[in-house]
């Protein structure tokens, strides 16, 4: 009895809740029994749904019917930063916001331009992929990072369409900021003042992941492509010196200097039918890293001892860098002369590639994109001198990121270093085992002269028997046979189509 009367009080109160808008005066529900309770909260329950219900706020969110009409489009270049080892390269997956399919395709397989163009639908600044006049810079494969990629691109803009008495009647220091041109279906566009246009940084970095940074904009011309505006761009290779003679690889990186075909630095798709290969590096050198990156108990060790390849070029074939940078390790390791450049270089004599493996892709950074000034000139702050928050959140963002990475690679440090003092049985005379640190026993099968070790960069390491010259190996078919093959069996496929289209049926 002692529960149904507690049971009953916390009735009353939910009921007197309910009523509290009544008339009627408020009954004792105290003497009630359960089941003359019960039967009351149904009845009150059954008047309750007969009230119209208030309706609830909705969240507030991205506007499914956004009118792109009312709003100009203006075209500027983004410059950003991203660590490639999360994502399947740069370049999206098809059109990822078209289709269901390829949003699934994209989720499974992230790129860099899958994220930002998500980001962009997302702020409402594109209408698609396909109607923006997207370009970019340089496409960089999977696991390569950046650190000033570059695309060009219309997003939607602060301004206003004016009409042309309008236009006429504006002062002087205002005119410059008129615009027209077909993305605004040829209507006059007053373009904002730059710090007064959106401030596309912050936004899309509130949206992206941390590991991709939108760094800065630019206002651009209708004309200006991402790709071919570039004047150069420039590249950095980080790598241990552990293992490497850095002197020989610096004398053989002063053979790409300069004009030269690098076919044979290079991987080959025939589907693009590139009959030119000749690339100029306009600067190369090999340089330490300022900040050593040493092991936890060894301070001199190579391992920590980090260098970088500088390149500074026109434009780069596909794969290109990494190529050159696998032919500079096989020099560095004495498993090759640094005149095997100038030999794969002699296309007359080497016409085909030799079989050779490419270096790692992890260390590749692309570092930045040079532009005319004229055509592009840098916004990092809204109001220079005045607004440095964005850059300040921009740092903060990058400073998190670098302490987790460096964290972990401090934790792998101590681990390995832990290896490196551990005592193991190495056997010994009379058969008795004794105990030596690792580290000993390991530099005794490091120095195992049966075995060739050839370096890759970012630990990877290939092990064979015995190395075979990269000149005396196989060697590809001359580009010239590759291309026409290329072009027979697409012409073979094409025929084999049509004639299976035009065959009679039954």
């Amino acid at each position: 009895m002692q529960i149904v009367r507690k049971w009953a009080l916390r009735s009353t109160a939910f009921i007197r809740g309910i009523s509290a808008s009544s008339t009627q005066p408020t009954m004792e529900y105290e003497n009630w029994t359960k089941e003359e309770l019960i039967s009351r909260l149904r009845s009150l329950e059954g008047k309750s749904t007969m009230e119209p219900a208030e309706t609830p706020r909705k969240r507030k969110g991205p506007r499914d019917n956004f009118d792109f009409s009312k709003f100009p489009q203006r075209k500027v270049a983004f410059k950003f930063s991203y660590f490639g080892w999360p994502y399947y390269g740069l370049a999206r997956q098809g059109n990822a916001l078209g289709s269901e399919e390829k949003q699934k395709q994209e989720d499974q397989y992230p790129t860099i331009e899958g994220e930002l163009f998500k980001a962009l639908a997302h702020c409402k600044l594109i209408t698609g992929e396909s109607e923006c006049d997207y370009s970019r810079c340089g496409r960089t494969d999977r696991g390569v990072s950046g650190f000033g990629q570059v695309v060009a691109l219309y997003v939607r803009s602060v301004g206003r369409f004016i009409t042309r008495e309008e236009a006429d009647q504006l002062d002087e220091s205002q005119r410059h900021l008129v615009t027209c041109d077909e993305f605004n279906q040829g209507q006059l566009v007053l373009l904002p003042e730059n710090e007064r246009e959106l401030p596309y940084v912050n936004m899309l970095n509130k949206l992206l992941p941390q590991e991709i940074r939108i760094l800065a904009w630019a206002p651009v011309k209708p004309d200006f492509s991402a790709r071919f505006s570039c004047k150069s761009r420039f590249y950095r290779y980080f790598f241990s010196q552990d293992g490497l003679d850095i002197e020989a690889m610096q004398q053989a990186a002063a053979k790409y200097l300069g004009t030269h075909d690098f076919r044979n630095f290079c991987r080959l798709d025939p589907a693009k039918q590139i009959k030119n290969f000749e690339r100029t590096v306009l600067d190369i050198a090999i340089t330490p890293v300022t900040s050593q990156v040493s092991f936890i108990g060894e301070a001199a060790s190579t391992e920590g001892k980090w260098w970088q390849l500088e390149l500074h070029g026109t434009a780069f074939l596909w794969h290109q860098v990494r190529c050159m940078m696998a032919i500079l390790f096989a020099v560095g390791q004495k498993l090759e002369p640094p005149d095997i450049i100038d030999q794969l270089m002699d296309v007359q004599t080497t016409s085909g590639k030799p079989e050779y493996e490419m270096a790692s892709d992890l260390p590749l950074v692309l570092a930045d994109c040079v532009f005319d000034k004229k055509d592009v000139d840098w916004i990092y702050v809204r109001n220079p001198g005045r607004d440095l928050g964005s850059m300040a959140t921009l740092d903060r963002s990058v400073l998190k990121l670098w302490s987790e990475l460096n964290t972990q690679a401090v934790i792998s440090s101590a681990l390995l270093q832990n290896l490196r003092d551990l005592a193991v049985p190495s056997g010994g005379a009379g058969g008795q085992e004794s105990m030596k640190p690792w580290s000993e026993c390991r530099k005794q099968l490091l120095d195992d002269e049966t075995v060739t070790k050839s370096i890759l960069g970012a630990g990877v390491i290939k092990h064979s028997k015995a190395y075979r010259p990269i000149l005396s190996r196989k060697r590809a078919d001359p580009v010239e046979l590759r291309n026409q093959a290329w072009l027979e069996r697409k012409g073979g496929n094409k025929r084999a189509r049509s004639d299976a289209d035009n065959a009679p049926l039954g």
